[in-house]
């Protein structure tokens, strides 16, 4: 369900708006839209030096300029596919065979990919939003392994009116760090837990999700992590949903350990352990085209019955016809394909190194496997303990902390966060996430180096201001 909000908050806003229970309730929830219209008046330019570096949000702009050409050198409009109805709300045509190239070549599938199993909506939130309407009734449940991406929340919650439920590690016996999260047996473990809590709390379960590549982490799964969570799913009857929209953004960092290329769940034999019917894919433009703002979002699956139960209500989040061929002329385009993702995975990889070198410099602890996504995953905990420890940092699990400790770190966390923006970088707290620990935060690198290289300073700043005042 969504976040909670007072029986008699949301009774007052029926009455004074005349709005149905479920509209009341979201009207009534702090939304961000216009914290982030405000500060997205006063962001770091060249020309606007002393703006706000925002290093908060997973986007990479460091390759607009090879889409805008590559849109810019095609016909923007053309009236007969682009002015009229076409053939209705899932999809272009055009699209859907480019990407069902696009998936064969570099999602390499174990079965090929058909134009029927593929639906175009407008971004993978919508996917998510779509596919949880689907499967869930109101009040029912969708497992997501912790730490989780934040926009999970309002795709399963504010209009289908499903419930997230994480799955934990940290109370699991021998749970030693981040890599567990990774770790097959580990997964099952963590989602068995979630599962039986669930049905204590009277959830019905009906899905597991995730992100390949990993959202805030910036790993890939391992092929038999993929596979212990798929047979998980297989065994309880559940489908399992698998956002996949960083899967051409992952590069070479050679000082991590263990990582594994990107293996998408398409690839993997999977036929005795899950239902082929029960597995559906979200992918999307927007991380590894840089095109967040053309809302183009993509759905795979092998249901029959839900690519009809989605398609009837795709009519009210169509994408639009000019803006799927823009991306169609990319996909079609092997030339500018192969350069263009090339390149992104070096400029990834820099930028990465640069975020790296300066956390290592300043002895800032870090998640260091990683290889994918746009962001590190940095350990921010001794700034709200209130002291550096010689034996490390603190432990601010959830799930150890007292009522009033846990007060005390949520409000201490927030002031940091806060205290970053005052000194001019925005930067996104663990607890957006749902971290198991407070003091995690998820710092995104894809922004020009001159305003990366002025972030972190600015960071690094706040970090010492905030050490000096103990």
């Amino acid at each position: 369900m969504p976040p909670l909000v007072p029986h008699e908050q949301i009774d007052s806003a029926i009455a004074e708006y005349k709005l149905s229970k479920r509209a009341s309730h979201n009207s009534q929830q702090d939304l961000p839209w216009d914290a982030i219209q405000k500060m997205s008046e006063n962001l770091w330019a060249p020309d606007n030096p002393d703006g706000l570096v925002f290093l908060g949000v997973a986007e990479n702009p460091l390759l607009h300029h090879e889409v805008v050409a590559h849109i810019n050198d095609k016909p923007s409009i053309v009236s007969e596919h682009h002015l009229g109805y076409g053939v209705g709300p899932r999809g272009s045509p055009r699209l859907k065979k480019a990407l069902v190239s696009f998936i064969g070549s570099h999602f390499r599938p174990r079965e090929p990919v058909l134009e029927k199993e593929i639906l175009i909506l407008p971004g993978v939130v919508a996917v998510i939003d779509a596919l949880t309407w689907s499967i869930c009734n109101d009040s029912e449940g969708i497992i997501v392994p912790v730490p989780f991406y934040t926009g999970f929340g309002p795709a399963v919650s504010e209009r289908a009116r499903g419930v997230l439920i994480p799955a934990e590690f940290q109370s699991i016996e021998g749970y030693r760090g981040l890599d567990d999260t990774f770790a097959p047996e580990m997964n099952r473990k963590a989602l068995e837990n979630s599962m039986q809590k669930a049905t204590r709390d009277g959830v019905k379960v009906r899905a597991v999700m995730l992100t390949n590549p990993h959202n805030p982490l910036g790993r890939c799964y391992p092929e038999e992590t993929l596979k212990a969570i798929a047979q998980f799913c297989g065994h309880n009857s559940l489908h399992l949903i698998i956002d996949e929209v960083f899967a051409n953004s992952v590069y070479e960092n050679p000082q991590a350990a263990g990582v594994v290329p990107f293996t998408s769940i398409l690839r993997l034999s999977l036929e005795d352990v899950i239902d082929r019917q029960l597995i559906h894919v979200a992918y999307g433009m927007s991380k590894d085209f840089g095109a967040t703002g053309l809302r183009l979002g993509v759905l795979h699956s092998r249901n029959q019955g839900l690519i009809a139960a989605v398609s009837s209500i795709c009519v009210f989040g169509w994408s639009p016809y000019v803006a799927q061929d823009m991306w169609a002329n990319m996909l079609e385009d092997q030339t500018f394909l192969s350069r263009f993702l090339a390149k992104n995975r070096e400029i990834l990889a820099e930028h990465c190194a640069i975020l790296r070198a300066f956390l290592d410099q300043h002895n800032i602890p870090f998640y260091t496997n990683v290889n994918a996504g746009v962001f590190v995953w940095v350990d921010l905990r001794r700034y709200i303990f209130g002291g550096y420890r010689q034996d490390g940092a603190p432990d601010l699990s959830l799930r150890k902390l007292s009522a009033s400790d846990l007060q005390v770190y949520q409000d201490r966390e927030r002031k940091l966060h806060k205290r970053c923006f005052e000194s001019g970088v925005g930067i996104s707290p663990g607890s957006n996430y749902s971290s198991e620990q407070l003091g995690w935060f998820r710092i995104s690198f894809t922004v020009e180096k001159q305003a990366l290289d002025l972030g972190l300073q600015r960071l690094l700043g706040c970090l010492q201001e905030i050490e000096a005042d103990g």
